[in-house]
């Protein structure tokens, strides 16, 4: 049964997918071309498939092939959507360009060549009439590269929450330049609001000046409490935005600021953590403007996984016997939707996909010679777990 599902797989196939999926542009808040192209295939494999939306133009895609018997329920999941695709591109970002054993384009790596590998595996089962138990299903979703909209909406549904297992066709390729997850890191984005006093500027004694409170919050960033994980480290804290003063030019005290900060959290430091240790951080500076610690979206829980899950065994037996040797892991500085899946809603994710480069930046690619193993790993996967 197995060997006729990997018989069906068609490595040329996964290639011209790959090819028409980076030519559909699919940047954050324009997925719906995309999802209606995945919808298409998914349904010509017999799939039971369709669209949710979650925003105007922006649907989530789905499908399922059920299995012959009840048993456990698995998912292949990716988003959607892609970072713009930015300047200083060799090549045109969405057109596949294939050289020296690479393909080009926007969303080569990240992730559209994870995906063409799934519905690869998808469509070599369905093709196969390969008897499983259970269930198997793909979610497409939108928005990860923002905040995150389309996982968080099918986690609102209690019928994909009770799924048994997600495999994550992110680019994680097991290998020293990308091991497997073992844990990710959860993230926070601080959202601070300061308030002082207006007054002449020739006079700042006589009001408050909340960008100068704001920019010695800023500068003690170094004393908040950032706890050491004896896995991942310590967690991170970056600026990302500030804004206040005048929008017309005065000579005024500026009685309001804001900022924006990105922190990385590890296990161990959960969101009320973190907002605890900025307010705390607050709090000892002294300082006379009335300041607000809120945070805002996305936020994500950290989380650990374990060798010794069911899904996580079973890609570890499957990567030896795909690839001649064990897969490495680690615990990554990153955030994916298994933080959501496996971080929030306690479903057991693993992530596998193509070797990468450079994702996010201009000329992103993928190596070709990892599409073929990662198919490979997906269908063995899916026969393994749901037998």
């Amino acid at each position: 049964m197995l060997e006729e599902v990997l018989r069906r797989l068609d490595d040329a196939y996964t290639v011209r997918l790959s090819e028409e999926m980076i030519g559909i542009p699919s940047v954050t808040g324009e997925e719906e071309a995309l999802a209606l192209y995945i919808n298409d295939k998914l349904e010509s494999y017999g799939m039971e498939a369709g669209l949710e939306y979650v925003e105007p133009g922006r649907p989530n895609v789905y499908g399922v092939l059920q299995g012959s018997k009840p048993g456990k329920r698995l998912n292949y999941n990716a988003h959607t959507d892609t970072v713009p695709a930015g300047d200083d591109w060799v090549t045109d970002p969405f057109k596949a360009v294939i050289k020296d054993g690479r393909m080009y384009g926007r969303g080569a790596c990240d992730m559209k060549t994870g995906i063409a590998c799934s519905l690869n595996m998808l469509r070599a089962i369905a093709d196969s009439g390969a008897q499983f138990r259970g269930e198997l299903s793909f979610s497409g979703v939108i928005d990860q590269e923002a905040t995150d909209k389309g996982a968080w909406r099918m986690m609102e549904d209690p019928w994909w929450r009770s799924l048994d297992g997600v495999v994550l066709t992110y680019s994680y390729c097991g290998d020293e330049t990308k091991p497997i997850p073992l844990g990710l890191t959860g993230k926070v984005l601080y959202d601070v609001k300061v308030k002082g006093k207006a007054a002449h500027g020739f006079r700042p004694h006589l009001g408050v000046n909340a960008v100068e409170d704001a920019a010695r919050i800023i500068a003690n960033l170094d004393k908040l409490k950032l706890k050491d994980h004896p896995k991942f480290g310590k967690g991170t804290v970056c600026t990302l935005k500030t804004e206040g003063g005048y929008k017309v030019y005065s000579v005024v005290v500026p009685e309001s600021a804001r900022f924006e900060v990105n922190r990385l959290l590890v296990s161990g430091e959960s969101i009320e953590y973190a907002l605890s240790d900025m307010r705390r951080l607050v709090d000892s500076l002294g300082l006379r403007s009335e300041v607000e610690v809120g945070v805002k979206p996305p936020k994500y829980e950290p989380y650990i996984a374990s060798r010794d899950e069911p899904l996580m065994r079973t890609l570890h037996e499957v990567y030896k016997e795909v690839m001649s040797r064990e897969p490495l892991y680690e615990y990554a500085y990153g955030i994916t939707n298994a933080n959501i899946f496996q971080g929030e809603c306690g479903i057991e994710s693993v992530h596998i996909g193509p070797q990468r480069g450079d994702p996010h930046s201009p000329n992103e690619y993928v190596k070709l010679e990892w599409l073929p193993p990662v198919s490979e790993m997906y269908a063995r996967v899916a026969m393994s777990y749901l037998a």
